[in-house]
Parts: C-alpha cells; sequence; structure tokens
C-alpha cells in the first residue's frame, strides 16, 4: 500500500469507447464523444475529462473529495471510534526496540529488513516475521489522518491483519 501510483491512459478514449460505463458516464453529465483521461491504481479507477476548464477541474476536485469523505466515513463505521481504551495503541509501537540482530535473525531464516512481528506467550517472548499486512503499511500520513478521524486503530489492526472484506462484497 505505500505510494500506490496511478496510471494514466487517455489515448484515443471517448465516453462511447468505455463500452459498458458508457450509460453511466453519460448519466453522469460526460457528453457522448467527449475525450476522456482514466487513471487507475491497484484499487481504484477514476475517470475524468481530458480536457477541462478551470471550473469543470474544480467540480472534479470536489467529487473526489466527497468520495473520499464517504469512504472514510465508511472505514470509521467499520472500526468503530478510538476510545482510548488503555491498550497500547498498535501505532505507537516502537518494532526496532525488540530488534534482534542481522545475524540472529539470519539464523532464524528471516530476511533482512522483514517487518516482525513480537509477542509474548507463557513468559516467553516470540519474534517472528509478519505474514500480512497490518498498519505498518498504511502510509504514515493515512495514518495520521485516521487516528485524527479517531478511527479505531486497533480495530483497523486487525482488519488488515486478516484481510477482511470491509467494503462491497
Amino acid at each position: 500500500m505505500n505510494s500506490q501510483k496511478m496510471m494514466m491512459f487517455k489515448k484515443n478514449n471517448t465516453v462511447e469507447s468505455a463500452g459498458n460505463l458508457a450509460h453511466l458516464l453519460s448519466a453522469g453529465g460526460m457528453e457522448p464523444g467527449a475525450a476522456i483521461a482514466i487513471h487507475t491504481s491497484e484499487n481504484a479507477a477514476v475517470v475524468l475529462k481530458e480536457a477541462m476548464t478551470a471550473m469543470e477541474l474544480v467540480g472534479a476536485i470536489q467529487s473526489l473529495r466527497v468520495l473520499t469523505t464517504d469512504l472514510l466515513v465508511h472505514l470509521a463505521k467499520v472500526c468503530g471510534p478510538c476510545d482510548n481504551c488503555g491498550a497500547a495503541c498498535p501505532c505507537m509501537g516502537d518494532e526496532e526496540a525488540l530488534r534482534p540482530s542481522d545475524a540472529l535473525l539470519a539464523e532464524a531464516g528471516i530476511p533482512k529488513g522483514a517487518k516482525l512481528d513480537v509477542f509474548a506467550e507463557e513468559g516467553v517472548i516470540h519474534i517472528t516475521a509478519a505474514d500480512g499486512p497490518d498498519l505498518r503499511d498504511v502510509p504514515a500520513d493515512l495514518l495520521e489522518l485516521f487516528r485524527q478521524t479517531g478511527i479505531c486503530l486497533d480495530e483497523l489492526d486487525g482488519l488488515l491483519r486478516e484481510n477482511e472484506v470491509v467494503y462491497g462484497g
């Protein structure tokens, strides 16, 4: 999830050439024959008019801001509010404080630079390579936005680790 790159496709794309989406684009106000630019990333696609006036660009920015807000509200509902439960906030953890030497990690078969999971069980501290995504994969600026919004980061961390579907489906 680190800094997703958007790709842009605009060569010879028009509302009509969008196939099944043409009806939706026209219903949204795009004129048939209008040239479009399609921006894609791993988790999203955005269709914009290829050429826009300043006011049209402002309108596009407003539409994307509303969508962003809606997605943020959805995530907040899924995760619930941070109620300062007293539990150590997972985003405040300092993995480096317990990081073993590279030699010890190599002996354990853990690649250098791997994300680590640290947990205690029956008086023993376990350090393992992390299996999947967690809060450490969320860009710092988004993590700060989630924190400021009051989203329970502990719940978000759990949903990330469980790879839960939280939107659609």
